[in-house]
């Protein structure tokens, strides 16, 4: 699937019929950004080719701004007499602009900033490129502003934009743009990128080499996930304490490992017994940050289990 879209998307360039505005979509960390990237990459190319050549000084300047932390990468500066401003040019790139979130989003002043830049003619290269990510980030008055680039394009302007919660975008904002799904990797495809071999962290990632990735670094994460389904009480009293000094975006994972080895016993057992169980994870996942007591429902997730553990011993008896 991958190799078939980038295919596509070269197919687009070559016939020279790359859409003003794109949004890349598709689930964190299945390589979204390194698509788009390439694709802006390959835009600003000065021997015009898809792949970029990587070797002509445009390309030069975007490989030397991706090897840039995105930290380092400053949203804001000060102008000569200590006033707040917009730094639209985050590399040294003159025909490029990275849009990303001070702080939590992506303000409407941003966007007034992109828009002096869509006026200039281009420096380097034969087109100029915005990429957003994320794409989300920008609030509701920062995408009717945006809207209004899109409505207009410059003819020598391209809006790329990297979103994994699509449903966040306006549906004006995405009625004015190309929607191409990036699709997750496969498991051979990660095993390949990470080196990693282990088929339940392969599983887990679940076509994701950004969480792969954290699963990896993170080992304790799923071991907390693996006591909590264990139905020994004393290791899940001690991972309720544990919990206490977690991030929040361990938290999450913590509750998504849950669901995804519960449905795995499932699908063994051949079994939908659990299903109201891991749809009431799932909710409890997506509103985790409302200051819902994860202690107290990881009991309960234990309870649940241990409860069916009991019917299944009951019911294997009462059948011998």
């Amino acid at each position: 699937m991958r190799e078939k879209l980038r295919s596509f998307l070269e197919k687009m360039y070559k016939r020279g019929r790359v859409p003003s505005a794109i949004i890349f979509y598709g689930k964190e960390g299945v390589g979204k950004a390194y698509m788009a990237f390439e694709l802006a990459k390959a835009l600003l190319c000065l021997r015009r080719s898809y792949p970029p050549c990587g070797e002509c000084a445009s390309c030069h300047l975007m490989d030397d701004f991706l090897k840039k932390d995105d930290e380092s990468k400053k949203v804001y500066g000060e102008s000569d007499s200590g006033k707040k401003v917009y730094l639209y040019l985050q590399g040294d790139h003159p025909d490029f602009v990275y849009l990303k979130p001070e702080k939590a989003e992506i303000k409407v002043d941003q966007i007034r900033g992109v828009k002096d830049f869509t006026l200039l003619t281009p420096a380097m290269s034969r087109k100029k490129v915005v990429l957003v990510k994320p794409a989300e980030a920008m609030n509701v008055y920062a995408q009717n502003a945006f809207l209004k680039l899109l409505e207009e394009p410059p003819a020598d302007t391209h809006f790329l934009l990297v979103t994994h919660n699509l449903q966040n975008i306006l549906p004006t904002v995405k009625s004015r743009c190309f929607l191409l799904e990036v699709p997750p990797y496969t498991q051979e495809e990660l095993a390949t990128l990470s080196g990693i071999k282990d088929p339940l962290l392969l599983s887990l990632a679940d076509g994701s080499l950004g969480y792969l990735n954290y699963l990896k670094e993170r080992p304790e994460i799923l071991q907390m996930a693996q006591k909590i389904l264990s139905g020994n009480f004393m290791e899940i009293y001690q991972v309720a304490q544990e919990i206490e000094e977690m991030e929040l975006q361990d938290k999450v994972s913590l509750l998504r490992i849950l669901e995804a080895l519960i449905h795995t016993k499932s699908v063994e057992e051949k079994t939908t017994r659990y299903k109201n169980l891991m749809d009431t994870i799932a909710l409890v996942a997506q509103n985790l940050s409302k200051g819902l007591n994860l202690q107290v429902f990881l009991f309960y997730v234990a309870l649940r289990i241990d409860i069916q553990r009991g019917q299944e011993y009951t019911n294997t008896y009462e059948i011998s």
